[in-house]
């Protein structure tokens, strides 16, 4: 019972020393996320969020149907629908709701991995790669769900460790307090595992896909559990079944099986063809390499010490808690889904090669930095000690200057390999542009337009895939889904009238658009996605069936054209 009393006063100590420490890191990520975010806000909707935007424009009702159009499930956009009424349709605002949740991912990464590891600067890092990683800001002030699947996944893996427990100090000391504390802890584990659970559902209902990184939690957390004796069914269990099911029987019952069956237009943006592209998915090295490295280095020469030196070894009063190695399953489940989804794509299974369908990876592979941090942080603070043989304010000194010393290394490494120091250096703050100025091209075209003319909107979506077949063969296309086409300018950017047309059309749609102008000299204000080049051959091949002065009146993406048709 004494050695239980020492280790319950040791993390009490803990917490007392880490409380305000925790809460100076908490502030310091926060802030360090929103300043990498907020600047970015201010663009222009792109074409993703313009389908966002537009689908929580109007009454709450169109709200399901417009989300299913986009092939997208409707839990977030029902969320966002409130979100605009409450803030308005301008691009700031809007996009501070994934601000918000981007920049409580990074808080909640770093509380959640100081808790574990009783390391503050372990949660710093792990916090701050999210809070810094160009990905992380790029998703994390975008106007879709993948901030808050991020947030998300943060909260699941969170849980999932509750569950399988802390250091192995703790749960020897755990194993003396009786049977009474063993079921305390026992329901304590049903619950973090039907948290766990929970949170996986969420992110699946808010983005179906995030199942490919989370759901792969499950079997490793089972499997450690078993190990550890902590697989014991509670009450809890059986409301985690309803959860799981009711999540399947919603997906099941959403737009995605419909978006299935379309998953043959994903190849247009989601189709793997090398191997080099796993390797650009994220910043291996200084996420995942150098932290994990780092860790399995000083552990090993921890060890080396120990056999070199044992009778130096001393009571380790002031350290942080130890930490153990189940702090490498969240990023090894965000390697191997990143992985899963490439080879998926590569070998033609389902095309989804892109970032936003595996973002949930990101949150957990920042996790394990920061876990692997606090590894590094405890083996050299021991081989010090032990070298030494100083004790306790000692400890304590150096231990904190060891982990500030990690933590600015590991997050200085990051931030000189994706180029934020260089792009500091030269006196300009890093931002993430989707470089599509729909707002400004709209404007041009608002100042000149009159009545009788017509826009035309080229904006490259996939499913105007059938304007390159002739009309014969096209089918019947429902209003429903012209109206699903305009959308770029629908939505916050409103123009009127618009009509579906496509760069690389079909020459019967060519004629036909050409047919149904309003007047034989007719001015076209046409808004190209696709570019100058296929815009203006488009325009050629306008001029084969009828005379057409054109002049652009703005550059970049999208373009703009005023063709003037002549009687």
């Amino acid at each position: 019972m004494a050695a239980a009393d020492q280790c319950e006063r040791t993390e009490t100590e803990i917490g007392k020393i880490d409380r305000r420490a925790i809460w100076f890191a908490m502030l310091l990520v926060g802030g360090v996320a929103l300043a990498f975010r907020l600047p970015s806000c201010r663009e222009s909707f792109w074409l993703d969020e313009l389908h966002s935007a537009w689908a929580v424009a109007d009454n709450f009702s169109l709200v399901a149907p417009r989300a299913a159009a986009g092939n997208q499930t409707t839990g977030y956009f029902h969320l966002l629908w409130a979100w605009s009424a409450l803030v308005g349709p301008d691009e700031f605002p809007m996009r501070l709701s994934s601000v918000l949740a981007s920049v409580l991912a990074s808080v909640l990464l770093v509380v959640g991995v100081a808790r574990r590891t009783g390391n503050v600067s372990a949660g710093v890092v792990a916090g701050g790669m999210l809070a810094i990683d160009p990905n992380g800001v790029f998703f994390g002030c975008e106007l879709r769900a993948y901030a808050f699947v991020m947030l998300y996944a943060v909260l699941a893996v969170w849980s999932m460790m509750a569950w399988l427990g802390a250091s192995p100090e703790r749960r020897d000391h755990g194993a003396t307090m009786g049977r009474r504390h063993g079921s305390e802890r026992s329901h304590g584990g049903a619950r973090w595992r039907l948290a766990m659970l929970f949170w996986i559902c969420v992110a699946a209902l808010v983005h179906p896909t995030s199942l490919g990184v989370l759901a792969l939690l499950v079997p490793f957390a089972v499997l450690v559990a078993w190990n550890r004796q902590r697989l014991r069914l509670w009450r809890a269990d059986l409301i985690a079944v309803v959860i799981v099911s009711a999540t399947l029987a919603a997906l099941v019952m959403s737009s995605l099986p419909e978006s299935w069956e379309r998953r043959g237009l994903w190849k247009a943006f989601g189709q793997a063809t090398t191997w080099w592209q796993l390797w650009y998915a994220w910043s291996w090295g200084p996420i995942v390499m150098l932290p994990v490295g780092a860790a399995v280095v000083t552990f090993m020469a921890s060890r080396l010490v120990d056999a070199l030196r044992p009778f130096r070894k001393v009571q380790d009063e002031d350290g942080p808690a130890q930490v153990d190695w189940i702090g490498m399953i969240p990023g090894s489940v965000g390697v191997i889904g990143t992985a899963l989804f490439f080879c998926a794509s590569y070998f033609e299974w389902v095309p989804l090669w892109h970032r936003r369908y595996f973002v949930a990876a990101l949150p957990l592979m920042a996790w394990t930095a920061g876990e692997s941090s606090a590894i590094c942080v405890a083996a050299v603070g021991g081989m010090l000690r032990r070298w030494s043989g100083q004790r306790s304010g000692v400890n304590r000194i150096m231990t904190r200057a060891i982990g500030i010393a990690v933590a600015a290394l590991l997050v200085g490494h990051m931030l000189w390999y994706q180029g934020t120091l260089q792009t500091l250096a030269a006196g300009r703050w890093p931002v993430q542009w989707r470089g599509e100025h729909w707002r400004g091209a709209v404007a041009e075209i608002r100042e000149e337009i009159r009545d009788g003319d017509v826009v035309w909107l080229d904006s490259q979506l996939i499913e105007a895939s059938f304007l390159r077949q002739p009309i014969s063969s096209s089918g019947t296309i429902s209003e429903r889904q012209w109206e699903y086409l305009a959308f770029p300018l629908r939505g916050p950017y409103t123009l009127d009238p618009v009509v579906v047309v496509g760069a690389y059309e079909h020459e019967s749609w060519i004629r036909h658009h050409l047919e149904n102008l309003p007047r034989p000299g007719a001015r076209v204000w046409l808004i190209s996605r696709s570019g100058v080049r296929p815009t203006e051959r488009f325009i050629d091949r306008l001029n084969r069936y009828r005379p057409v002065t054109a002049e652009q009146v703005f550059p970049g993406r999208p373009v703009v054209y005023r063709l003037v048709f002549v009687e």
